[in-house]
Formats: structure tokens, C-alpha cells, sequence
């Protein structure tokens, strides 16, 4: 007789799987490389630009030879015109996972996205707010009738906090979010029950100006590899509303387009205040990451660049050590 399937939830607790997170730059994406090896690994990207195909330097993707020696997923899975929602990275992983494991290897979560690992850790999202079957299948209809961004927009009158976290065409969340609104007279963030899952959650940070310095090195570095060059080529063809030309790292370019098309190029003052722009960003983003991850209890913090006691406490996790 076959077991039955793991939920999606329970698929991804300990020790079947591990999370690694934490604001950009802070060496997140190293580790994860680091312990695919050493536990045969299976590395699932939850980085919602990464899954661009040729959106390569402003993404910080890990080059060709690294992605050789890993058995990455959920990169470059999709074209830069097409959109992406949560609900379509969470099936995403689920598949990913559960064909890891049948191969016998460990699933490792690895990314910047808070919603993506809020999509594993509470797959629907819905807590303990109130549901009603009969208002959902009324809410779905009138999301098909006026389209996603009528919708999002009805939402902010009830719920803002959702309105802004979720992406138009995921669907499925924001009917949810307007029906436990109407049904609560709450916003869906305010009716959340506590975690219940084991999850092994790794987080890496480092002091503010240290950290800092991280992103500003990093935004210099994807500056001289070519970024300028790839945004423009990007932004040319797709324009500024795509869903994958509004990130960090591409969006900074588009007010500089029409001199970039006039002169064949930026200007060397136009590309210092892209720089600058994509700094600032990059530094708020940082701190938003932060505040997201801060808010699992179960996330196990440390200093950028402590591999060692990050694996080591994965591998008392994965053996059944304490969640201490």
C-alpha cells in the first residue's frame, strides 16, 4: 500500500529539508552551494528575479561552471515578459522537493523572497482567519471579470498590507484575502495563527554598515561585469511595466533610456546616478529582508561568513538535534 503524500507544509519541515535566507549579500547563496555538496544537495531557488531567463548579472546568478557542480531548480525557468506569481513558485518547489527526495537528496531552499518561503511555511496563507466556500467561488468570478490589478486595487480599501505584498495575477490569494476581509471586517495579516511546523531555517545578517558595504561592493561589481549593457538591452524590448523590469538593478536604468537610445550609451553621470539609486535600493531592500525573516521564531541567525557553525547546526538538525 502506497503512503500517502506529504502535504506541502510537512514536505519542507525537518529534517527533510533545510531554508537558507537573510537579506542580500550577506553570503546566503555560498553556503547553500557549500552544503548541496556536502549533503549531495538539491538547491531551489526562492529568488523571484533569478527566474528570468537572461537576467544573469543583475540577478547575482550563480555562473554556469558552479551551476554544474549542484543540481540547481527555479532558475531561468521563465522568459523576462512573462509573469510570475507566488502561488507559481510554491508549485514550483513542491515538484522540485518531492523529486529531490525520491532521489534521495536534500532539498535547500535558498533566497532573498520572503513570500516564497511564506508560500512552504504556511502554504495557503490563511492561518486561522474564517473561510466561506460560497463567497470564494463569487469573489474568483469577479476577479475573472475586472482582471488582477481592478482586483489588487479593491483589495487596498479592505487590506492594504496584502494589496501591496501580492502580485496581480495571483489569483488565488488575493480572492483570500478579500473574502476573509469581508468575512472578518480584519485584514487576512491581522487573523495569522502562530507557526506550527519544524522547519530548519539558517539566516545570515551582518552589522548594518558592514552589510552595507556588502550590497555597495556588490551593485559596483555587477556595474563593471556588464549590468548597464543588460538592463538597456532588457528595458529596449520590454519596457518599464513588465513584472521583471520593476526589480532592483533594472528599474534604475529606465529613466535614462531615451539617453541611452539618443547617444548609444549612459553618460558616466547617468551611470553614477544609477549607482547611487540602485545602492539606496538595495540598502532599503536589505533592511525590509531583515525585518521579514526576524519574524520566524524558528529562523537560527548568523554572522555572515560562519559557514562552519551554520552547517554544524544543520547537521544536528538533520540528525535530530535540539531546535535550540
Amino acid at each position: 500500500m502506497t503512503a500517502p503524500a506529504l502535504s506541502r507544509s510537512k514536505l519542507f519541515e525537518a529534517p527533510r529539508a533545510v531554508f537558507v535566507g537573510g537579506p542580500t549579500a550577506s553570503g546566503k547563496s555560498e553556503f547553500a552551494h557549500r552544503l548541496a555538496l556536502e549533503r549531495g544537495g538539491t538547491i531551489i531557488s526562492a529568488d523571484s528575479m533569478q527566474i528570468y531567463r537572461g537576467l544573469d548579472i543583475g540577478t547575482a546568478k550563480e555562473p554556469e561552471n558552479r551551476r554544474s557542480e549542484v543540481d540547481y531548480r527555479l532558475i531561468d525557468i521563465v522568459d523576462a515578459g512573462e509573469s510570475y506569481s507566488v502561488s507559481d513558485f510554491a508549485a514550483a518547489a513542491e515538484q522540485a522537493a518531492r523529486d529531490a527526495i525520491s532521489r534521495g537528496s536534500l532539498p535547500i531552499v535558498c533566497g532573498g523572497t520572503g513570500l516564497y518561503f511564506e508560500s512552504l511555511f504556511r502554504p495557503l496563507g490563511l492561518g486561522g482567519a474564517a473561510a466561506d466556500p460560497a463567497l470564494r467561488l463569487e469573489l474568483s468570478a469577479l476577479y475573472d471579470e475586472i482582471g488582477g490589478e481592478k482586483f489588487r486595487d479593491l483589495l487596498r480599501e479592505c487590506d492594504m498590507a496584502s494589496a501591496e505584498k501580492l502580485h496581480p495575477n495571483d489569483k488565488k490569494r488575493l480572492v483570500r484575502a478579500m473574502e476573509a476581509a469581508k468575512l472578518t471586517g480584519k485584514p487576512l495579516s491581522e487573523q495569522k495563527d502562530e507557526f506550527s511546523g519544524d522547519f530548519i531555517l539558517v539566516c545570515f545578517t551582518a552589522p548594518r554598515e558592514e552589510l552595507y558595504a556588502r550590497t555597495d561592493a556588490r551593485a559596483d561589481k555587477m556595474i563593471k561585469a556588464g549590468l548597464p549593457e543588460e538592463a538597456a538591452r532588457f528595458l529596449d524590448a520590454l519596457g518599464g511595466e513588465a513584472q521583471s523590469m520593476k526589480a532592483i538593478g533594472y528599474k534604475e536604468f529606465l529613466p535614462y533610456m531615451d539617453e541611452y537610445r539618443e547617444n548609444g550609451g549612459f553618460s558616466a553621470e547617468g551611470l553614477d546616478e544609477i549607482a547611487k539609486n540602485i545602492k539606496k535600493n538595495t540598502r532599503n531592500y536589505a533592511k525590509r529582508q531583515l525585518t521579514w525573516f526576524r519574524r520566524y521564531p524558528f529562523a537560527r541567525w548568523f554572522a555572515a561568513g560562519d559557514h562552519d557553525g551554520a552547517a554544524a547546526y544543520v547537521r544536528e538538525r538533520l540528525s535530530g538535534g535540539t531546535t535550540l
